[in-house]
């Protein structure tokens, strides 16, 4: 409150998040809330008792900041691009950036028009590039055929959102291509690529294995590091080394300003910024190694000018303001706001914790560093936890000594960039920042190697927010003024409602009586909605297919998603989803059938999350449980407790009332022969039935039908993706589906197949597709049936009844509408 620039370039930040973090129809509710909050606060609080003179008036102008960074916001969906894909398209521009390495070409493609794409070149399956690509260099103008993808928003919770990530970074989508390239115009690189291209190619030459780790400690670029090195230090905590973070660039400072000890002060300083924007030219302008130089250069610049603390903080959230009037977005992208965090973390935290007792007897150096590397820490980990649901508990010891280590690696390898084009002095530097490499690896293996170095952590919700942050500023206040300021607000709050209750008992007892029990009715019926419903989840999986089933008693998985080489669904979809809905274990893992895009993802999952028991179709003989060995454990395979083998007839009860019950495989003695042996589950619950079909082809569904068994369902999961080999008229002519859903991905097979579709049309039935509409959730309970989807739809919604309590038929109607708008 005493510095008051900070402060309204604060609120208008504040109204930017409140704004961006709020979904588009509840945006109005959230700014009236907040204006409650700021009326409430102008009225019956005083803060001149706890931070000086404090003029309402400025309380005002601080209420208009939030509402103008609020506004502002809403402008920030324009940066987005529009969802698309086009196979073939004749590219022309300019190439920004770019580096070939491996089997993939990376770089920027700049149209006439400033759009900006990102572009990635793609060498055949002998490893040759297509003809004219490995004689290309930055600034050539270029010209070649190329598909372009425009992500969409994210349709599962917690997935990476690659629209905001582009829009971040000024790129309108991604461009591939495996074909020849024509150069229309050479171009001359400027020098910072020379550098960064000679530094390349002088690593990879004399130290191939290590080179992509003093890369991205250098440039924040970690694409060359290799899957396990980039495990050890994700175990360790230190991942950010690769991010060009605001600690490089302190480092970067350090350097200049010691290299330009001769210079007078002016010039010194003047130096050292110049030195600073190379190193942000050297990382080729990537905004998030931009925004670090931006931020760490201000924060630094304030403490060189002669500032304190204050000084500093205000040139934080200065430079964050004015990244947030260029792009609205930057408070979307989790790099910024990890920055951001760490960086306040140090100016703020930092002082306080080294004048804690607890770090008193440690040397001035050292204590510096561990006051540092915890105050960065204690103020990012929410947002870590909360994005990638992990906690590193030896980051909070290695990085202390990565403070000093990767400091020394970093400045030795710059030496060596800047003396590239010295015959054998650059090798020496690049030689002593390996060395140093060497040791530290060994140390962080050692780390990562000590149990719970690394784990998982389930969505901790808001209240850990509320409550990490209300400690930080308890600890920031002082104990006693939070303390007091609370006793005077209840205070207050008492003899308020001591003025309405002799009020009423004169006046208007009968008036306040019936909003006393309003409000409370509200409450209780918020807080008493049924707890018996099923939600069955279709998730996102891509090519493959994956279906989570909750009740207040079990959770259920059926199938996994798909594996391939460079793809796992359990790891990248599943595991994390599970993560963001709190689900810390699984009842059953019901597996259709042995096929990598159903059964693909159990082998990540089973090791990484206890599951009671897996199930899989029956079985001629114990032999044919081998084609299982690539997903399931032989400790799980078998076992004859966590194992369960079904057939047609068996059937699953369970404590919340789920019935499901197995139609096929019905004969289990023939050869195993993939869909033909899938499992096909029939679920009931409070009368609704759901039918989850696998990949059954038309021989299972005549073996089916041969049965006389009855397979009528009001919700259907269509067989094999939508395949048109798993499309039998007569055989669905036996339903009466409400809904079908169809779990599909990109894919050459051209699932769903058009024949599938046009008979549901032809039907009237909605299907639901995970490929379009993202993750799909059907919510049964004592009130009807719902359908949410993760993206908009262009149908309407398929909502059952809107009878039960008062809350919740409002609540349901109020969605109704917002979904038919």
């Amino acid at each position: 409150m005493k510095d008051k620039v900070t402060c309204l370039a604060s609120a208008v930040i504040i109204g930017g998040a409140v704004c961006l973090y709020c979904p588009r129809e509840t945006r109005v509710l959230a700014l009236v809330v907040a204006i409650l909050l700021w009326a409430g606060l102008y009225f019956f609080w005083q803060p001149k008792q706890f931070f000086g003179r404090f003029y309402k008036p400025y309380f005002l102008i601080l209420a208009l900041s939030f509402i103008v960074g609020f506004f502002y916001g809403m402008s920030a969906e324009k940066a987005v691009a529009l969802p698309m894909k086009i196979d073939n398209i004749c590219w022309e521009g300019r190439l920004s950036a770019w580096r070939l390495d491996g089997t993939v070409g990376r770089g920027i493609l700049v149209l006439d028009n400033k759009h900006k794409y990102s572009l990635r070149v793609y060498s055949d399956k002998n490893g040759a590039w297509p003809e004219g690509w490995e004689s290309v260099r930055q600034n050539d103008r270029i010209r070649f055929n190329g598909k372009l993808e425009q992500p969409e928003a994210p349709g599962t919770a917690g997935e990476f959102n690659y629209s905001i990530y582009n829009a971040v970074r000024g790129l309108k989508g991604t461009v591939t291509t495996g074909e020849k390239v024509l150069v229309v115009a050479k171009g001359e690189p400027d020098l910072a690529w020379r550098i960064r291209h000679k530094v390349g190619r002088v690593l990879a030459e004399n130290w191939p294995a290590r080179a992509g780790v003093l890369e991205g400690i250098l440039f924040g670029d970690s694409s060359h590091i290799s899957p396990e090195t980039l495990a050890m230090y994700r175990a360790t905590g230190v991942m950010h080394i690769f991010a060009a973070s605001g600690a490089n660039v302190g480092f970067v400072l350090v350097l200049a300003w010691t290299l330009f000890f001769f210079m007078p002060p002016r010039g010194r300083i003047l130096a050292t910024l110049m030195f600073i924007l190379l190193y942000a030219a050297l990382c080729q302008g990537n905004p998030p190694v931009l925004r670090a130089t931006i931020l760490g250069a201000a924060v630094l610049g304030g403490r060189l000018l002669g500032s304190g603390e204050i000084s500093s903080l205000r040139w934080l959230v200065l430079t964050a303001l004015l990244m947030y009037i260029y792009n609205p977005l930057y408070l979307r992208d989790i790099s910024f706001l990890l920055s951001f965090a760490a960086t306040w973390g140090i100016i703020v935290l930092a002082p306080h914790l080294e004048s804690m007792r607890a770090l008193a007897s440690l040397p001035r150096v050292l204590k510096s560093a561990v006051a540092v590397t915890f105050g960065a820490q204690l103020a990012s980990l929410p947002i870590l936890v909360d994005v990638f649901h992990q906690l590193s508990l030896a980051g909070f010891v290695t990085n202390v000594f990565v403070l000093f280590v990767f400091g020394a690696v970093l400045q030795l390898g710059l030496i060596g960039c800047l003396l590239i084009w010295v015959p054998v002095m650059h090798l020496l530097f690049f030689q002593a920042a390996f060395w140093l490499l060497r040791g530290t690896d060994a140390l962080l293996g050692l780390a990562a190697s000590f149990p719970l170095a690394y784990f998982w952590v389930l969505n901790p919700g808001g209240w850990f927010w509320v409550l990490w942050y209300g400690t930080i500023a308890i600890m920031l206040f002082g104990r006693d003024r939070v303390i007091f300021i609370f006793q005077v607000q209840l205070r207050k709050l008492y003899k308020l409602a001591k003025i309405y209750y002799l009020a009423g008992k004169r006046k208007n007892g009968l008036v306040l009586a019936s909003v006393s029990i309003f409000i409370i009715a509200v409450f209780l019926l918020a807080f008493s909605g049924s707890q018996d419903r099923l939600i069955i989840t279709f998730l996102d999986v891509g090519q493959g297919d994956c279906i989570l089933i909750r009740s207040k008693n079990e959770r259920l998985m059926v199938d996994s998603g798909p594996r391939t080489e460079k793809f796992d669904a359990g790891e990248k979809i599943v595991f994390p989803y599970l993560m963001e809905k709190r689900i810390d274990s699984l009842d059953m893992l019901l597996l259709t059938h042995e096929d990598g895009d159903h059964a693909g993802g159990a082998r990540y999952l089973l090791t990484n999350i206890p599951v009671k028991t897996v199930t899989i179709p029956e079985v001629r003989a114990e032999s044919d449980l081998d084609i299982w060995k690539g997903n399931i454990p032989p400790s799980i395979l078998y076992s004859k407790e966590k194992l369960i083998r079904l057939k047609a007839g068996d059937s699953l009860d369970f404590a919340s009332g789920l019935k499901i019950k197995v139609l096929a495989p019905i004969d289990v003695s023939k050869e195993i022969t993939g869909n033909t042996h899938s499992l096909v589950l029939l679920l009931d619950y409070l009368g609704y039935r759901i039918l989850l079909t696998g990949d059954m082809d038309r021989e299972e569904m005549e073996e089916l039908f041969n049965r006389g068994e009855s397979w009528d369902a009001d919700f259907l999961k269509i067989p094999h993706h939508g395949s048109k080999g798993s499309l039998d008229p007569h055989w669905f002519d036996q339903m009466s589906p409400r809904a079908v859903f169809i779990s599909v991905g990109s894919n050459s097979f051209g699932h769903p197949a058009p024949e599938v579709l046009a008979y549901w049309q032809e039907r009237g039935v909605p299907v639901y597709r995970t490929d379009l509409q993202g993750t799909i959730q059907l919510i049964i309970n004592q009130r009807g049936y719902e359908i949410i989807t993760g993206r908009d739809m262009e149908m309407e919604p398929a909502i059952g009844s809107l009878s039960g309590n008062l809350l919740s038929g409002i609540l349901e109607w109020y969605n109704l509408q917002i979904r038919l708008k």
